[in-house]
């Protein structure tokens, strides 16, 4: 089985427990002001040409504020890193973001943005070969209230990449920790 369906399937099975054992007015954080947030987990890699996609830690961090209740508007960067044959690949993008809760009593979210991505091979002994382009981000999420303003968050995000030598994508899974 591989890496990014072991995550996935611990992270399906995590949301599981816990939502089950909470009352559903107390799963959703309360979402107001200020928010902050970082979660860790694991990303699947590909790009155009390439006959296999590749597996290695990710992790996000984003901040931002509230408009309302339901709609959340921020930045939000990612990494995704990974040594292959004697190379670094790094992965990132920074972009400017919304979250959009469809129900008050849910911790569900969908998330969409859009900014600036970035590319780097870095070969030893044969030098760094970088590249920026533009990202879309696509995703979804569970926030599960503790406290009143913190949310355990199993997400998954995907990150649509368009560079001037072709297209990469980035699917991660994972456990976010964030503070509304």
């Amino acid at each position: 089985m591989s890496k990014i369906r072991i995550v996935v399937a611990v992270v399906v099975g995590a949301l599981l427990v816990v939502a089950e054992g909470r009352p559903a007015a107390a799963q959703a954080p309360t979402r107001s002001g200020f928010f902050i947030g970082f979660g860790l987990g694991a990303g699947s890699y590909g790009a155009d040409g390439a006959s296999e996609r590749l597996t290695s830690a990710s992790a996000y961090f984003k901040l931002g504020g509230a408009v309302s209740s339901r709609v959340l508007l921020g930045a939000e960067s990612d990494g995704w890193v990974k040594d292959e044959g004697g190379a670094t690949i790094t992965s990132g993008s920074l972009s400017a973001i919304a979250y959009v809760y469809p129900s008050l009593s849910s911790g569900f979210f969908l998330q969409g943005g859009l900014g600036l991505a970035s590319l780097e091979v870095d070969a030893a002994g044969f030098g760094t070969a970088s590249s920026t382009g533009t990202a879309v981000t696509l995703g979804v999420g569970f926030d599960i209230g503790f406290g009143g303003r913190f949310g355990l968050t199993p997400y998954g995000t995907l990150v649509l990449s368009d560079y001037e030598g072709g297209n990469t994508s980035l699917a991660h899974f994972g456990l976010g920790f964030n503070w509304y």
